[in-house]
């Protein structure tokens, strides 16, 4: 036996996987320069020094906002943060156009105002106080505030006052950053234009594919992973925006924009584990079980945040640590199935798992980034603007390729399958049903739960045509009687060839009685007449034939009343070799 060289199939799939990854990167690069080309040119300062500082009734003087020494602060729930600074920024631009500060504040109530030569306090924005007893609220959420600065502003004192809605809220100094007011959202927007792109993009074509996969999961359930797919897209691309603040463009509700983060957060890893529960289908029952404990504590965990925020028990920010360490458990639970898996795995399975990889490795730079940014040296917010978009569309876009292809094989497969179910059951000859269907049909039938008719039909000179002209005239006299039995016996429920020259009729189902019948038998004779005229070979097209009702022998099996039927048949087929004989 010739053994057949598996590698050009294999180096094709490594070819096909290398296009498809160059293809994905191809698009991502594009989209980033393109939005990096198109950037409008806005005067922008970021106040990142000067600050005089005061907390916990310590004045820290001419303060930078990298300033190490407030990377540790440990605040308490109520603490508060007071930053002043002179408005010396670019003087034209204080006196030619309007300015807007955009502050960000954690969790905490921000009070924003501008100090007049007087020593007047002129209050511009608050968030989270009674303006008159200064109390900070419950889950204020975290996100950016814009600020009007009133003209001739130059040399007065801009105050932030900031206070910590809960321990730990305070992480360092905000963010403070000055622009024209005509282009304030219009900056915001471009600097985060990339990531806004990819996430809105996500959460349309996420929830497309939810609503087109939940309807049509009717009709297939292996529509099923397509939804899931959806959510895991959606909810992904849902955080992703909020994460970055990107939401402010569409909302400016810091605290529900927040809650969304939050929750959004807490939801996208649960789809994804459905995923995985539907893709690894050949682990172990024990893994699965891990797995499908692994959601349900996730399920619980979005459900317990989001009843508590609703309650006051506890903000959505609390289980926070919670998640990561589900998160993590996740992130080591999957890339190990997956890492034990890729060998048995199928081609669309190992874009899942790359995805799962992709997954398990942007869970771990979140977790660090989390924990540890303020102490980069690098501006953590290319994180949340273009590496989680990014990363968010390599793994959709290798579970989807996956899915793809997983699809494409089954379909493949379904063919391969009745391909074989058709050489199985089919004549290859004459394209009626074989002889191991009608045996098999013979063993259902049964008289005492319904009335059936067998016919028996046995073709004459089919010796003949083999002998005068070879196999071809034989197999061309078979197809032509075939053809004749599809016409005549149309309402049948089965037609098959039972071996050589002998076929056989089903009526198990508005079975006619023997006047229809014999309408059919004349019909029969009359087109094997036709038939004989119009081949191209000197034979007779004609068959000896015989019939049996189901009532004919009181409870008897398919089988009895096959014979009978045979038994008439082989009674013609005598007489008619005697009528030729005389």
């Amino acid at each position: 036996m010739k053994i057949r060289s598996t590698a050009p199939k294999r180096w094709g799939r490594i070819v096909a996987l290398a296009l498809l990854f160059a293809y994905t990167a191809a698009i991502m690069v594009s989209v980033i320069l393109f939005f990096s080309l198109n950037h409008g040119d806005f005067s922008t300062y970021e106040m990142e020094k000067g600050w005089d500082v005061r907390y916990h009734g310590v004045t820290y003087y001419d303060i930078s906002k990298l300033d190490r020494r407030f990377y540790t602060l440990e605040s308490k729930k109520n603490d508060v943060l007071v930053m002043k600074r002179k408005l010396d920024i670019k003087t034209q631009l204080l006196a030619q156009e309007r300015l807007t500060l955009r502050v960000y504040s954690r969790l905490s109530s921000i009070r924003v105002s501008v100090i007049d030569k007087n020593g007047k306090d002129h209050l511009l924005e608050y968030y989270g106080y009674d303006v008159n007893s200064f109390h900070s609220g419950d889950f204020l959420g975290s996100g950016y505030h814009f600020v009007q600065l009133p003209q001739r502003s130059y040399g007065q004192t801009l105050k932030i006052m900031v206070m910590a809605s809960q321990d730990g809220a305070i992480q360092g100094l905000p963010e403070v950053l000055v622009t024209p007011s005509n282009h304030a959202m219009e900056e915001f927007a471009q600097e985060r234009s990339v990531g806004i792109f990819i996430t809105v993009f996500m959460f349309i074509a996420g929830s497309v594919l939810l609503i087109f996969a939940v309807g049509m999961s009717m009709i297939d359930l292996g529509f099923l992973d397509l939804a899931l797919l959806g959510i895991y897209s959606a909810f992904g691309g849902l955080w992703c925006l909020c994460s970055m603040k990107g939401i402010e463009l569409f909302s400016q509700d810091i605290r529900t924009d927040s809650l969304v983060e939050y929750i959004s957060l807490y939801i996208f890893v649960i789809p994804l584990i459905g995923l995985a529960l539907r893709f690894f289908k050949k682990i172990p029952i024990g893994l699965r079980v891990c797995l499908f404990v692994s959601m349900c504590l996730n399920i619980a965990l979005a459900i317990g945040a989001a009843v508590m925020q609703k309650l006051g028990i506890a903000n959505v920010d609390y289980m926070l640590p919670l998640f990561h360490m589900l998160l993590a458990f996740d992130a080591l639970a999957l890339t190990s199935i997956s890492f034990f898996c890729w060998k048995k795995s199928t081609f669309g399975e190992k874009f899942f798992e790359g995805s799962i990889f992709a997954a398990a490795g942007f869970g771990i730079a979140y977790i660090s980034y989390y924990y540890f940014s303020k102490w980069w040296d690098m501006d953590p917010g290319i994180f949340d603007k273009v590496i989680m978009p990014m990363a968010f569309l390599l793994m959709v876009t290798l579970i989807l390729i996956g899915y793809i292809i997983d699809v494409y094989a089954k379909r493949v497969d379904d063919r391969q399958r009745e391909k074989l179910e058709t050489l199985a059951y089919k004549d290859d000859l004459t394209g009626l049903s074989n002889r191991t269907v009608g045996e098999d049909a013979l063993k259902k039938l049964d008289a005492r739960t319904q009335d059936y008719l067998l016919v028996n039909l046995d073709l004459n000179f089919l010796k003949k045509a083999n002998d005068s002209f070879g196999h071809a005239g034989g197999d061309l006299y078979l197809k032509s009687f075939a053809e004749i039995m599809r016409k005549v016996f149309s309402d049948a429920q089965l037609l098959c060839r039972m071996g050589g020259d002998e076929f056989m009729v089903v009526y198990d189902r508005n079975v006619p009685d023997r006047n229809r019948l014999r309408q059919s038998f004349d019909e029969m004779i009359r087109m094997e007449a036709v038939t004989t005229e119009s081949l191209p070979i000197d034979i007779t097209v004609d068959a000896s034939y015989g019939y049996a009702y189901s009532d004919e022998v009181p409870d008897a099996a398919g089988e009895d009343i096959y014979k009978l039927a045979d038994s008439r048949m082989y009674e013609m087929k005598f007489q008619s070799r005697k009528a030729r004989r005389d």
